[in-house]
């Protein structure tokens, strides 16, 4: 593995799922500035749902580092957002801290060992939230009478 860092970012429609590709050595200094941007994009609206494919990663954060990462990536995550994380057993650790902080904050989590099951998960996800979105609207408004 190179120590050089670099992501790439695919948009997968219909859903718009941001599948995020990371490669390289990870430095707190980079999640703070390279997440800045990818967070960014995602408050600009049009993505529902965000995969972070880590399997390439190599990270050099300490316990400390990455609750601050996951105090800022859930502090700009609207609740019941969904991020997939791809990860190998070396990323545990990192993934499952990122993990607890972002759902205490109400975020949807799930860990996967191969991409196209999170892409799976991701996809129904954003499916989930769109029907329950339909039928919040479409449904009536109940009133209590008293009698």
């Amino acid at each position: 593995m190179t120590g050089r860092f670099s992501y790439i970012t695919r948009m997968l429609e219909p859903e718009r799922v941001m599948y995020v590709r990371v490669f390289g050595v990870n430095r707190p200094d980079i999640s703070r500035d390279r997440g800045g941007m990818l967070l960014d994009r995602v408050a600009r609206g049009g993505v529902n749902a965000v995969i972070f494919d880590y399997r390439r990663m190599l990270y050099t954060h300490d316990t400390f580092q990455i609750g601050t990462l996951a105090g800022r990536v859930a502090g700009r995550l609207p609740a019941g957002f969904p991020v997939a994380y791809v990860l190998a057993r070396q990323h545990a650790g990192f993934v499952v801290t990122l993990m607890r902080t972002l759902t205490r904050k109400g975020i949807i989590t799930e860990p996967f060992a191969s991409h196209r099951p999170a892409i799976a998960w991701a996809s129904e996800q954003v499916r989930i939230a769109q029907l329950a979105a339909v039928t919040h609207h479409e449904s009536p408004v109940l009133h209590a009478r008293s009698a």
